[in-house]
């Protein structure tokens, strides 16, 4: 439970210090006398407990500038300086990102069009859709929910066939998943189909009226879960799809294959995800995705768009989008790091046709793809590879948490269970082939994990790509 405690004194110009992810009293005492030395805290330390280190750079000065920088990133042009939010930034490296990315242009300037979905109550109780399980026979049939969607995955889980509440649902193995998959749902359309397609979202453009379903959309999560692995998750989803106000979706006016790409990378950023945590908030709604910093040009739309592609083009729905997107650029490009192993693709594809090789399939790939993102959105907003992992440090524990513990990798890519993992662990042995077979709860299929098993070090690989998509973009 967050709450703050605040002193007051006379009516002034703003200035004030601010101290933010407090868990002991102390730790402001022991702030204010500190030198400034040593690696600066964050949420939660190396342990995983909440961070109570003090640090000068827990100590922030507020004036107008600093108001003015918070406007920037949170409000519109009606809202005063002196009235923005308050944003909440740990340390004073993080407070450096936000004035770089206040000085960003804007997904919203785009003029993207928004649709909220269905409301789950209220259009549900109009008889435009019911509870009912199954796999729909089309993407025209598909009503999506929070849960089917993670960051660049629009394949994260599945409804269980028992629905019995909103944790029953199975995660999706993307090994496994067919070029004509269609996630299974826990709602289907009702009533005649012209009076379902013609009050669903509608968006009118130069004086033609377009079905939201009919277009390529980024979607993400409306709900903020501000202290959970990542806030922000945007993906792709088709043409046909619709989807519950648990999910807000935009398109792009041009419908522009690559620039729709390019919105949804920089969104999937770790640092599209820091600004929304930045100000915590209980749902992401319109104003919040159209604050978010925009990527300019440069050689970087198209590392953006072909990484992210590759993440969520999963299925031959995706189809059309990646052969409107590719362009001579991904034939020429190539991974910037991560484990040389026998079974990884090639990051270039030489041709535009979708082939059930486009997606990137395995952990360690998709991890790696991901990563190269936030890396290539943080170079072309100006942020430094040293300030990118202090974001990740610092504002990011539970992923940081899980990187050290929970994602271990086997010679093969992929992330060993925690079912595996702890025989292994408990029994020393690695060479039991029982104690390294796990079959997936989604696909049934069955895998045999490899050794050698080890973590990612996310910061040092960070650092090693930003130092290669910085030597590319010297070499031009």
């Amino acid at each position: 439970m967050s709450y703050g405690v605040h002193v007051y004194a006379a009516e002034s110009d703003p200035g004030f210090q601010q101290a933010t992810s407090l868990y002991h009293p102390d730790t402001v005492e022991r702030s204010l006398k500190h030198d400034g030395s040593g690696t600066e805290p964050g949420l939660k330390d190396d342990d995983g407990k909440w961070d109570l280190r003090p640090h000068a750079s827990r100590i922030q000065r507020v004036d107008l500038t600093t108001l003015g920088t918070w406007h920037a990133v949170l409000e519109s042009d009606d809202v005063p300086v002196g009235q923005s939010r308050m944003v909440y930034t740990v340390n004073r490296s993080t407070a450096a990102v936000l004035d770089k990315l206040a000085a960003a242009p804007r997904i919203g300037d785009l003029g993207l069009s928004f649709s909220p979905g269905w409301h789950e109550k209220n259009d549900r109780t109009k008889g435009y859709f019911d509870a009912e399980w199954g796999v729909p026979e089309s993407w025209d049939s598909v009503i999506l929910q929070g849960p089917h969607l993670h960051v660049a995955n629009p394949f994260y889980k599945q409804p269980n066939p028992t629905m019995l509440h909103n944790q029953d649902w199975t995660s999706v193995d993307l090994e496994a998943l067919p070029p004509d998959a269609i996630p299974a749902t826990a709602y289907k359309p009702r009533g005649g189909r012209a009076t379902y397609d013609a009050a669903y979202t509608h968006w009118d453009r130069q004086g033609d009226r377009y079905s939201a379903r009919e277009q390529f959309r980024v979607a993400y999560r409306a709900m903020a879960n501000n202290v959970s692995e990542r806030t922000l998750t945007p993906t792709l989803i088709p043409p046909g799809a619709a989807h519950v106000n648990g999910v807000f979706a935009f398109a792009t006016p041009s419908n522009d294959a690559v620039l729709l790409a390019v919105v949804a990378a920089g969104a999937s950023s770790l640092i599209a995800d820091f600004s929304v945590r930045a100000t915590p908030k209980s749902g992401i709604y319109q104003g919040v995705f159209e604050r978010l910093p925009l990527v300019g040009e440069g050689p970087w739309r198209a590392w953006l768009a072909l990484r992210f592609l590759r993440l969520t083009a999963v299925t031959a729905a995706y189809s059309p989008l990646w052969e409107q997107a590719w362009q001579p650029a991904f034939a020429e490009d190539s991974w910037a790091g991560g484990i040389d192993r026998d079974n990884r693709p090639p990051l270039a594809v030489t041709q535009a046709a979708w082939t059930g090789d486009v997606p990137l399939r395995i952990a360690e790939d998709r991890r790696q793809a991901m990563l190269e993102i936030d890396v290539i959105v943080a170079l072309a907003l100006g942020i430094s590879a040293d300030e990118l992992c202090t974001i990740y440090r610092t504002q990011f524990p539970v992923l940081a948490g899980y990187d050290k513990g929970q994602y271990t990798f086997d010679r093969h890519g992929r992330v060993v269970p925690t079912p595996v993992l702890s025989a292994i662990r408990k029994s020393g042995a690695e060479t039991l082939v029982d104690q390294r077979t796990w079959t997936h709860p989604g696909s049934g299929r069955t895998y045999v994990f490899e050794a050698p098993f080890a973590p990612l070090e996310r910061e040092t690989d960070l650092q090693a790509a930003y130092a290669t998509f910085q030597g590319r973009l010297d070499a031009s």
